[in-house]
């Protein structure tokens, strides 16, 4: 459980960088800063708050990684024995480092869906990314809309104004796919099948 919880904390430091080279644009090769939708609009911060809220769960997550066995002895049975194994308390920590995992997945899956958008824009003059993507990943950018229930558009992207849609609300189906192995993880495991 130890070696879970470090490995899901890497995973998202991983994911954490590829996020922020996503939004930044003197690497994100002329998409918005911020992943910004309607850049016509005043004011309008994208996924800046998105990304915020995906830097606090990755400190966790990385923190959560940490060994508790050879940090926490406890003297058991009477000083019997030196070290307990601490195996309930890791695989506590571990459900609940799986459970931050789901929603940072989501976060990122969220960012996923809205950079395709806005590069599509860029090659083909529309957000619907359908066309752009390979066959190994539309089922995958199929299955998150379905998810929070917006199709592609081909006039705006997926995230369009900030203030339309609620993105703790999307963070929580999303999240709430992968954890029951829906959509989401069916259309990774058809990705990953065909890797063999």
């Amino acid at each position: 459980m130890d070696r879970l919880r470090y490995l899901l904390g890497l995973l998202a430091k991983h994911l954490d960088v590829q996020i922020a080279l996503l939004v930044a644009p003197e690497f994100n090769n002329g998409l918005p800063p911020s992943l910004v939708g309607n850049t016509s609009r005043k004011v309008n911060m994208g996924l800046k708050g998105l990304q915020i809220a995906g830097n606090s769960i990755m400190p966790l997550l990385t923190f959560y990684g940490n060994s508790i066995a050879d940090r926490f002895p406890t003297h058991a049975e009477q000083f019997n024995q030196n070290i307990n194994s601490q195996g309930f308390a890791s695989a506590n920590l571990a459900r609940r480092s799986i459970e931050l995992f789901q929603q940072y997945m989501a976060i990122s899956l969220m960012f996923a869906v809205q950079a395709v958008d806005l590069r599509t824009h860029q090659v083909a003059g529309h957000y619907d990314a359908r066309e752009c993507l390979s066959p190994l990943s539309l089922p995958l950018y199929e299955a998150v809309r379905e998810v929070v229930g917006q199709p592609p558009n081909v006039e705006k992207s997926y995230i369009w104004n900030d203030n339309e849609q609620s993105l703790d609300i999307h963070i929580a189906m999303i999240a709430a796919d992968i954890a029951q192995e829906g959509r989401i993880v069916q259309a990774v495991n058809q990705i990953l099948s065909s890797l063999k």
